[in-house]
């Protein structure tokens, strides 16, 4: 299926939402912290409770106190040192657990209320991966290294199944909130939904364009563009694909909260945008960074955002006031 601009679109453009925002849909963060030397996607995270905002740098793992401070800078709690080498990605599982992979070809698994190490094993990653980790309580993992999408447990470093697409590398990837499905999107636009258990491609779209970055609700797949434009993907039956452009810059990172009834999305432009999922309603521009924003992330109570950008910057959000 080509990408397709539906009638929504259309709509959008008559009520105003590709006009600029107004003042009372621009919010400035509540809190920044600057200096994070691995600005990438993938190096930011809450823990599922709320009451930690992980944040990889370089070899190192800060855990912070994400709660509003006199000083608008989150609190330092601790920070977790024994990668030998730049972390790539780090996740929090849902058995209390924080689960960290680095170039030092290692995955660590550390206890996510104190930081202890407990449990470590060696797997290969290449430089640059896109890494997932399944929710629930399957020790699943997934991540594209050396050309193909690998599901693993992070437990025993086993590579349990692999899968080459076709066309092109894998782009982005994400798991369905119940785990039992993988969405992977390529370099040429194709987006495959994998089932997990029998690891077998259960949908393939081709959207035509390359897919720059993705989030998976249990009713939907977004996808950013490298052109600011947004598509929304239902899991079912889908004649034609919604699509909305409110960002100028490639839409370099996208987060659905817990309850799916919001996403964020993070553009090369500088900002972040808060969308409701089932309107494609743009509901506020988050602004203030001065750098392409390279990560976005929802607390599990979907009251606070956290995101990176190029230059280091942290910045957190109440999208609730």
């Amino acid at each position: 299926m080509k990408r397709v601009i539906y009638i929504l679109v259309w709509a959008l453009m008559i009520q105003g939402v590709f006009a600029q925002p107004s003042a009372d849909s621009i919010r400035k963060p509540e809190m920044t912290l600057s200096g994070v030397s691995s600005a990438t996607a993938g190096v930011i995270a809450y823990s599922p409770n709320g009451r930690f905002l992980a944040v990889a740098n370089e070899k190192v793992i800060q855990i912070y106190d994400p709660r509003l401070t006199e000083s608008l800078r989150p609190r330092l709690s601790r920070t977790l040192t024994g990668h030998g080498a730049q972390i790539l990605g780090i996740a929090f599982s849902d058995s209390n657990t924080l689960v960290s992979v680095s170039l030092d070809q290692t995955a660590k698994i550390r206890d996510d209320a104190t930081g202890k190490m407990l449990h470590s094993v060696e797997i290969q990653f290449a430089k640059q991966i896109q890494f997932v980790l399944a929710p629930g309580h399957s020790s699943l993992a997934a991540d594209s290294s050396f050309g193909k999408v690998r599901l693993w447990n992070y437990q025993t470093g086993e590579i349990l199944k692999t899968f080459e697409p076709n066309d092109s590398l894998a782009s982005a990837l994400a798991f369905t909130p119940n785990g039992k499905s993988l969405v992977i999107g390529t370099e040429k636009g194709v987006l495959r939904v994998m089932d997990v258990a029998t690891w077998t491609v259960a949908r393939a779209i081709d959207l035509d364009s390359p897919i720059h970055s993705l989030a998976a609700s249990a009713e939907h797949a977004i996808v950013g563009y490298s052109d600011g434009t947004i598509a929304v993907l239902d899991f079912g039956d889908q004649t034609s694909i919604p699509e909305v452009r409110k960002q100028s810059g490639a839409i370099n990172a996208l987060a659905f909260s817990a309850k799916g009834d919001l996403f964020a999305s993070g553009s090369a432009d500088d900002t972040v945008n808060l969308w409701d999922s089932k309107t494609l309603k743009p509901l506020c521009s988050l602004q203030g960074h001065e750098a392409p924003v390279v990560a976005v992330v929802f607390s599990p109570d979907g009251q606070n955002i956290a995101s990176l950008d190029a230059k280091g910057v942290l910045h957190t959000w109440n999208v609730t006031k």
